[in-house]
């Protein structure tokens, strides 16, 4: 994660916590493994594993093994370990039904804020930043997992179901609760919403976010409002020069989010060692010249580079990727 800015505090460069506050089968991979389906389909998302540990286990039972893994999957200790590395901030990714109750007939388990209050908590006594992360809406902002619920066939999901309203509301009340925090610099809006959800649409709905969080207390001067671009169907900065035509720079301390992966889309799939290389130094003339912060990255690579890497050993392949990655984000 890395984002310079015109504002008080240093550029963010850190950590995100997922899969503590927002189940993913990947970063909150042993509790999917220590309850597996007994159907055998396995659980892809929150809402799937939640849903089947309520019918196997009772809600009362549900709540408590819940409980305990957000009681232990991030501790103090991880952010004392964040700060010794030297790095100078978290992304705390969470669901909406850890801010307020889940809507009726969802099987998340909520509201849980003493776990993001904590979370404010350490990263203040740690000396770090905390960027606040939307990162699962009402209603879901896309048909996938990492927005609380993956939805399969994707059809079964319509943009229409995300409530931006009812969202608002959530970011209103968290920013009024974390207003007065000196650690938060950052609040994200949402994470990754699907490229169906219309342009216009979605940047209204951007600009009234940035109006709310601003009126409940969290001022540009101190607080930058992030917003999602990742796999937006017209392009990431067409997107952009859409938001500064639209806004005609109303809104100050603004960034956006793009995730860097080199293993899940189609574009990456086919290329040798080489070409993502290549693509990781584009991509580094794109961060140079935009308001961008990189909430995700990874060092996973698609099967091409490794059928074409000749001798080259894993570890050796990594690294190179790695630090090529690292020198574009750091630039």
């Amino acid at each position: 994660m890395g984002f310079r800015r015109d504002a008080l505090s240093s550029p963010w460069h850190g950590v995100s916590l997922g899969g503590w506050l927002l189940l993913e089968p990947g970063p909150s991979y042993p509790l999917f493994a220590h309850h597996p389906a007994q159907d055998g389909e396995e659980a892809r998302c929150e809402w799937d594993l939640m849903k089947q540990l309520r019918q196997k286990l009772g809600k009362k039972r549900s709540v408590e093994v819940l409980k305990v893994h957000r009681d232990t999957h991030i501790t103090k200790a991880d952010f004392e370990r964040i700060r010794a590395c030297g790095l100078n901030a978290v992304r705390l990714p969470f669901g909406y039904w850890v801010v307020t109750e889940p809507r009726a007939n969802e099987p998340y388990i909520g509201s849980a804020l003493e776990y993001v209050d904590r979370a404010v908590d350490w990263a203040e006594e740690c000396g770090l930043q905390i960027v606040l992360d939307l990162h699962g809406c009402p209603g879901s902002e896309s048909s996938e997992a990492p927005c609380g619920r993956r939805q399969r066939p994707a059809s079964r999901w319509n943009w229409r179901h995300w409530d931006m309203a009812r969202t608002l509301q959530i970011l209103d009340m968290l920013a009024k609760r974390y207003s007065s925090r000196r650690c938060v610099t950052g609040i994200a809006v949402c994470n990754e919403p699907s490229g169906s959800v219309p342009c216009a649409s979605l940047l209204r709905y951007y600009s009234q976010a940035v109006d709310r969080i601003r009126k409940a207390g969290m001022p540009a001067s101190r607080v930058a409002v992030v917003l999602p671009v990742f796999q937006r169907p017209e392009g990431e900065v067409a997107f952009m020069k859409k938001w500064w035509s639209m806004t005609r720079g109303r809104h100050r301390n603004v960034c956006f989010d793009a995730h860097c992966y080199h293993c899940f889309e189609n574009e990456f799939n086919g290329k040798s060692l080489a070409q993502q290389l290549r693509a990781v130094e584009e991509n580094a003339k794109f961060l140079r010249e935009y308001p961008v912060v990189v909430g995700e990255w990874s060092l996973a690579l698609g099967v091409a580079t490794w059928c074409t890497a000749g001798e080259m050993g894993e570890d050796e392949i990594i690294s190179i990727f790695g630090a090529q990655q690292l020198g574009a984000l750091q630039e």
